[in-house]
């Protein structure tokens, strides 16, 4: 079993005055040799260092040596000076004022995006308790915007494709019909209006051509 922990961090289930809520396999490997669980995880994330091209896995020697020679082989690996310093942020107090301080920040991003989408008529199917993600149903909005990729085609007219390209999605409708009406909104855009703004302007040109039909 893998498990991908990067985004770990990133959970909204506590109280906003609670401490940090932090979650992790590893809890649950009694016997890191012989367990069958391979936990990966990196600073990209759980601590927004991105550019640091850091991560590592917890798992059985062999698989971490096999992943080590992989990885030296490829691309040499990460560089030596960034390992250092990425020693200093996995001090148990600083990786918590980090945790503390991403879970307060998104926390309000995700709850600034779930009002704004609710105001707009795109739904949720459920809200996200964790990552930085909402799956949001375009159903109830009138074609083409109800669909997932022509979504994405209106918001780039709009020229808003710094942030759809990277924060927007779809299923394509041959390999799951019912997600071809959902796309993904990122949280990380919360607080910036002209992500929503052009989906306001769109919707009413569509609701107008509808009456007009």
């Amino acid at each position: 079993m893998i498990l991908d922990e990067f985004y770990s961090h990133y959970i909204y289930t506590n109280s906003t005055d609670a401490p940090c809520k932090l979650v992790s396999a590893a809890a649950f490997v009694e016997d890191v040799e012989t367990d069958p669980v391979i936990v990966v995880d990196g600073l990209t994330k759980n601590w927004r260092y991105p550019g640091w091209r850091i991560s590592w896995i917890l798992g059985p020697k062999s698989v971490v040596e096999t992943v080590a020679s992989a990885g030296s082989f490829l691309d040499g690996g990460a560089n030596h000076p960034f390992q250092k310093e990425a020693l200093l942020l996995l001090d148990p107090s600083i990786a918590l004022q980090e945790t503390i301080a991403i879970q307060k920040h998104f926390a309000e991003k995700r709850q600034y995006t779930l009002d704004r989408l609710k105001e707009m008529g795109i739904g949720v199917d459920a809200e996200p308790e964790g990552t930085f993600y909402v799956w949001a149903n375009l159903s109830n909005l009138p074609p083409p915007l109800n669909n997932g990729m022509s979504f994405f085609k209106e918001g780039l007219k709009e020229k808003v494709i710094t942030v759809l390209a990277y924060s927007s999605t779809s299923i394509p409708t041959t390999a799951a019909p019912m997600r071809a009406t959902r796309t993904i909104v990122e949280l990380a855009l919360g607080g910036d209006e002209e992500a929503y703004h052009w989906i306001k302007r769109r919707r009413a040109r569509y609701s107008k051509v509808q009456l007009a039909s």
